[in-house]
């Protein structure tokens, strides 16, 4: 910790009497201490992500440089436990953000019910601890309830699948409840299914609409000559034919459809070449016909006859 903090006369007139007194307590401490944002959090008292902002606030001013402490690496959110705030820190928290207060007023409209402490911290853990915007984390609540979920532990486990998936503007969120209701769901009911699907169906379908960039009427026509020729909602089946299709450059029903009657007539071409000429159909044999039937020439006949009446 410095044992001196020198201030200009500039900072002093200029700066003191415009930013926020928590900003410059921030400010101060992280000259003080030169700790990083937790550190510093935690001599004031204060949530770290409102630490980051004042650095934010400073480093636009010119006062701190890049080489000031900067954010903590982001925790792998598998092996990392979400953080519990106490109710001070939570009263901290509702005082100094309208935005939080609002979303807690958000939640309980949503969830039907009042918050308990817990909700409170879990809530709050998706923006301080996940990163997650505020509005994100609206979104994501009204996507949960809209569904039918309005467990906490299961509204968490979708918050964390957003954060792992870097999910962190209103736009990826919108992008990302579509792609699940429009696309998800119609992929599945041309499978025949009515169901949520499993994770290693999510990666196929995901493949799909983010990777091959196909159209949602092309997949589901894959989906269904899928259960045509195998009987069943195979995933890897539809994949092959799909990648078939990426590697064409099909874009389009149309085109599927140009494509299987070419398909058709040159198979209908190839098969007529290679047919074999027909037979003469022989005599049928049965009980009353069971010999070698004679083959007249009836021409040859009418010529022996006249030579025998000129005879006569």
């Amino acid at each position: 910790m410095a044992d001196k903090i020198e201030l200009t006369k500039a900072f002093i007139e200029q700066e003191l009497p415009a930013a926020p007194p928590f900003y410059v307590s921030v400010y101060l401490m992280t000259l003080a201490t030169g700790g990083t944002a937790a550190e510093v959090a935690k001599k004031l008292n204060a949530m770290e992500t409102d630490v980051l902002y004042a650095w934010g606030y400073w480093k636009g001013k010119g006062y701190l440089q890049e080489e000031a402490p900067k954010q903590p690496e982001k925790p792998v959110l598998i092996s990392s436990e979400r953080p519990e705030y106490s109710p001070a820190e939570l009263a901290v928290c509702l005082q100094k953000s309208e935005s939080m207060q609002r979303l807690f007023q958000s939640a309980q409209k949503k969830l039907g019910k009042m918050l308990s402490h817990n909700d409170m911290s879990m809530l709050l853990s998706f923006h301080d601890w996940l990163g997650l915007p505020i509005d994100v984390v609206e979104l994501l609540l009204s996507y949960c309830t809209a569904n039918g979920h309005c467990g906490m532990r299961y509204i968490e486990k979708v918050a964390l699948s957003w954060a792992e998936e870097g999910i962190t503007t209103e736009e990826q969120a919108i992008e990302y409840i579509e792609m699940r209701q429009a696309g998800f769901r119609s992929i599945l009911k041309a499978f025949g299914q009515n169901r949520m699907p499993v994770a290693t169906e999510e990666a196929f379908m995901k493949k799909w609409i983010q990777e091959y960039k196909l159209p949602l009427d092309v997949i589901r026509l894959a989906c269904e000559k899928t259960v045509l020729q195998t009987g069943k909602a195979s995933f890897a089946y539809a994949d092959k034919i799909l990648a078939n299709w990426k590697a064409s450059g099909i874009q389009s029903v149309a085109a599927v459809e140009a494509e299987d009657k070419a398909f058709a007539a040159k198979k209908a071409q190839n098969t007529a070449t290679e047919k074999p000429a027909p037979q003469q159909a022989k005599p049928k044999q049965n009980r009353f016909i069971n010999y070698t039937q004679s083959e007249w020439d009836f021409a040859e006949l009418e010529r022996l006859e006249r030579e025998q009446r000129e005879k006569w």
